[in-house]
């Protein structure tokens, strides 16, 4: 009973620390976390109550305050195991342009172009089709994500953490594997080493090799669920794997993958679909084999391929 108290008392000491934490501290977290399940169990259910303890209601002031009260952080949703939770997190707003002595640059690929970027201080990033990555010359751990998908191999500093901007959210590590994709409102990030922290600071959330998450810019909405770790960055052998995925966005990823412009009629594009695709980079075999998994039919049309409900599409 002893040494579970102790370790709750660490996690909540992890906990309290985590917008102070140096790069060397924050590394000494993440090899605590992976010494014993019980650890990163601990963290969770501390980070959890703190989020369900900050929106209690809090008794009114006796008087008007007369110091400066900071605006409360943007309000998030956590979807966790079908139960919505409110939680809040900070939101570290950092653009790269903002930087003093920046010297920031941007690489873009097209849709179904490949590239890879290796960093000064040997981080490396693969980049998928229509992706659009912003970096700094004078900063090579700092990089921003502005729509697309990339897999980044972070080499470890203990001097300074990698952090990874999209939008107004951001992810930091200090040495690990993982692949983001931004598609307009949604971001997502499922990590295969070590571990980041998404929105780093005292509301941050944890991610774990096999951790995945999908943050909901547009309903404010959190959600973070498992996934296999050898189906991260699947899309360099061609090979896609969802997890109860809205086909819009399964077309999304077929198009930045393999450069195919594929729509899915209105009344499939919102139905989730849980498998993996394998891809040869023929539009004209990878569209029939697609429609088949989510029992349709497809069409062509002019340049476009669509897949509609059957008895709606020229098969």
């Amino acid at each position: 009973m002893t040494e579970g108290r102790d370790i709750v008392d660490q996690a909540i000491g992890w906990h309290l620390r985590q917008a102070e934490l140096s790069s060397a501290e924050w590394h000494d977290f993440v090899l605590w976390l992976e010494a014993d399940a019980a650890h990163a169990a601990a963290y969770d259910r501390v980070a959890l109550d703190d989020a369900l303890l900050a929106d209690l209601p809090r008794p009114a002031p006796r008087a008007a305050p007369t110091r400066f009260v900071p605006a409360r952080p943007r309000r998030w949703t956590w979807a966790v195991g079908g139960t919505a939770i409110a939680a809040g997190i900070a939101a570290l707003v950092m653009p790269l342009a903002m930087v003093p002595s920046s010297a920031a640059y941007t690489v873009r690929t097209a849709p179904g172009e490949k590239r890879t970027v290796t960093l000064a201080d040997g981080t490396r990033i693969d980049m998928n089709g229509g992706t659009t990555l912003r970096l700094d010359r004078n900063d090579p751990r700092v990089a921003s994500l502005d729509a697309g998908e990339a897999v980044f191999a972070v080499h470890h500093d203990s001097g300074k953490a990698f952090v990874l901007h999209s939008r107004d959210l951001a992810v930091q590590d200090v040495g690990t594997v993982f692949d983001v994709v931004r598609n307009g409102q949604r971001l997502y990030v499922a990590v295969a080493e070590g571990a980041v922290s998404f929105q780093p600071g005292r509301d941050a959330l944890l991610l774990k090799a096999g951790d995945a998450l999908v943050a909901r810019q547009d309903i404010n909405q959190v959600a973070r669920v498992p996934v296999a770790i050898d189906a991260v960055g699947g899309w360099r052998s061609g090979r896609l794997t969802f997890n109860g995925t809205p086909l819009v966005e399964v077309a999304a990823a077929i198009r930045r993958t393999n450069g195919a412009d594929l729509r899915f009629d209105t009344d499939l594009s919102t139905r989730p679909f849980t498998g993996m695709v394998r891809l040869t980079g023929d539009a004209a075999k990878d569209v029939p084999h697609i429609a088949k998994l989510v029992g349709a039919g497809w069409r062509r049309d002019g340049e476009r391929w669509v897949i509609s409900p059957e008895g709606k599409a020229d098969k």
